[in-house]
């Protein structure tokens, strides 16, 4: 039998829930409507319309004479837009999931995905490749690959310095934050020393890399980086009641039969792969795993089931609202997306800090 008060809470919980799935269902609709923006945004004009038109067209085989206006429009729609498109909706989705992660797994407010190390890692690795030509391609008709895959490795090489090095302190926490931010230096130094050590053009690319930047992605850049982002999606969502779990403490975990310390080598090496996948072909771009996830947290709460989902979503439209903004003051990409997220992203971080009185954890 169902009291009334047990009734008014099966409602209230309804209410919650429903609320979440709006928030979650609202961002969707937002990123999918600034998609069409995000390709409309550019040197030539394409109306609005016209972008969904051309997108249709080309899925369903449609082809334009070589030559005509329509012709170049969806070339340039399908081969030039819509890659860095999908891209910043990806990875501004795996990002955002890996900061909402990283912060249960860490149990701090503060903390992202690039506090392993993994972008300091990818950069060293970058610099490897165009300084010093040194470079990892498994034949030679990926070659011109060669930055890509070192970039990728390197950034995995910090996720196994720390699972090496954490289990001399248990994996606590404050272990694996410390490991990532020396393993940083360390990377961040050699890196340093790469650059001081080339001309100015070299010392450019890398630069590049460094600050973030969606200019070169092109159709090849998506197959890794989004199957890579949406399994690590997958595996959070999957794994959101053992977050919330985790939240909780190592022994209240361990009560609950959940291992914390591997659920956290766990939740890092997943998270590793994401980033680096993301970073890989764009470089650092900062600030939208931590910004997503405590904006997030503040208007839906902290329960997993539903902040991995709505991180994600958010994420995507934080990361395509931002390209957006920069194609549109910067055409020529003078801008890159990682400093204009900089631009974006301290000021609300800081408005966050300055604003929340209590924990939302």
């Amino acid at each position: 039998m169902i009291t009334g008060s047990s009734s008014e809470h099966i409602k209230e919980y309804k209410r919650y829930r429903k609320r979440r799935v709006c928030f979650v269902l609202i961002c969707l609709l937002l990123a999918f409507l600034l998609l069409g923006l995000s390709i409309y945004v550019g040197a030539r004009n394409i109306d609005f319309i016209e972008v969904y038109e051309l997108l249709y067209n080309h899925i369903i085989g449609t082809v334009y004479p070589p030559g005509s206006s329509e012709y170049v429009s969806d070339f340039i729609v399908w081969n030039v837009r819509l890659p860095r498109t999908l891209f910043a909706l990806v990875a501004g989705a795996g990002l955002a999931v890996g900061g909402a992660v990283m912060q249960n797994v860490m149990n701090n407010p503060l903390a992202d995905p690039y506090t392993t190390g993994i972008s300091s890692g990818a950069c060293f690795g970058v610099a490897v490749a165009v300084i010093l030509g040194i470079s990892v391609s498994i034949t030679s008709q990926l070659a011109n690959l060669g930055v890509v895959f070192n970039a990728f490795i390197f950034a995995l090489i910090p996720m196994a310095m720390i699972i090496i090095i954490a289990p001399r302190n248990n994996k606590s926490p404050a272990t694996l934050i410390l490991s990532g931010i020396a393993i940083s230096y360390i990377f961040n130094a050699l890196t340093t020393v790469l650059m001081m050590s080339t001309d100015a053009e070299t010392l450019a690319v890398v630069y590049k890399w460094q600050v973030g930047s969606l200019s070169d992605i092109t159709m090849q850049s998506l197959p890794l980086m989004c199957a890579i982002n949406i399994a690590g999606i997958i595996f959070a969502v999957y794994s959101s009641n053992k977050l919330n779990v985790l939240t909780l403490g190592d022994d209240s975990a361990k009560s609950l039969g959940l291992n914390a310390n591997n659920m956290r080598i766990a939740c890092l090496m997943v998270i590793s792969f994401m980033v680096a996948s993301v970073v890989c072909y764009a470089g650092v771009i900062s600030f939208i795993g931590l910004i997503s996830a405590h904006i997030v947290r503040s208007i839906i709460g902290s329960d997993n089931k539903f902040v991995i989902p709505a991180s994600a979503a958010f994420g995507a439209l934080f990361m395509i609202s931002a390209d957006i903004l920069v194609r549109y003051l910067s055409p020529s990409d003078s801008i890159p997306v990682g400093v204009m997220l900089s631009f974006i992203g301290a000021p609300i971080f800081l408005f966050l800090i300055i604003k929340q009185k209590k924990a939302v954890w």
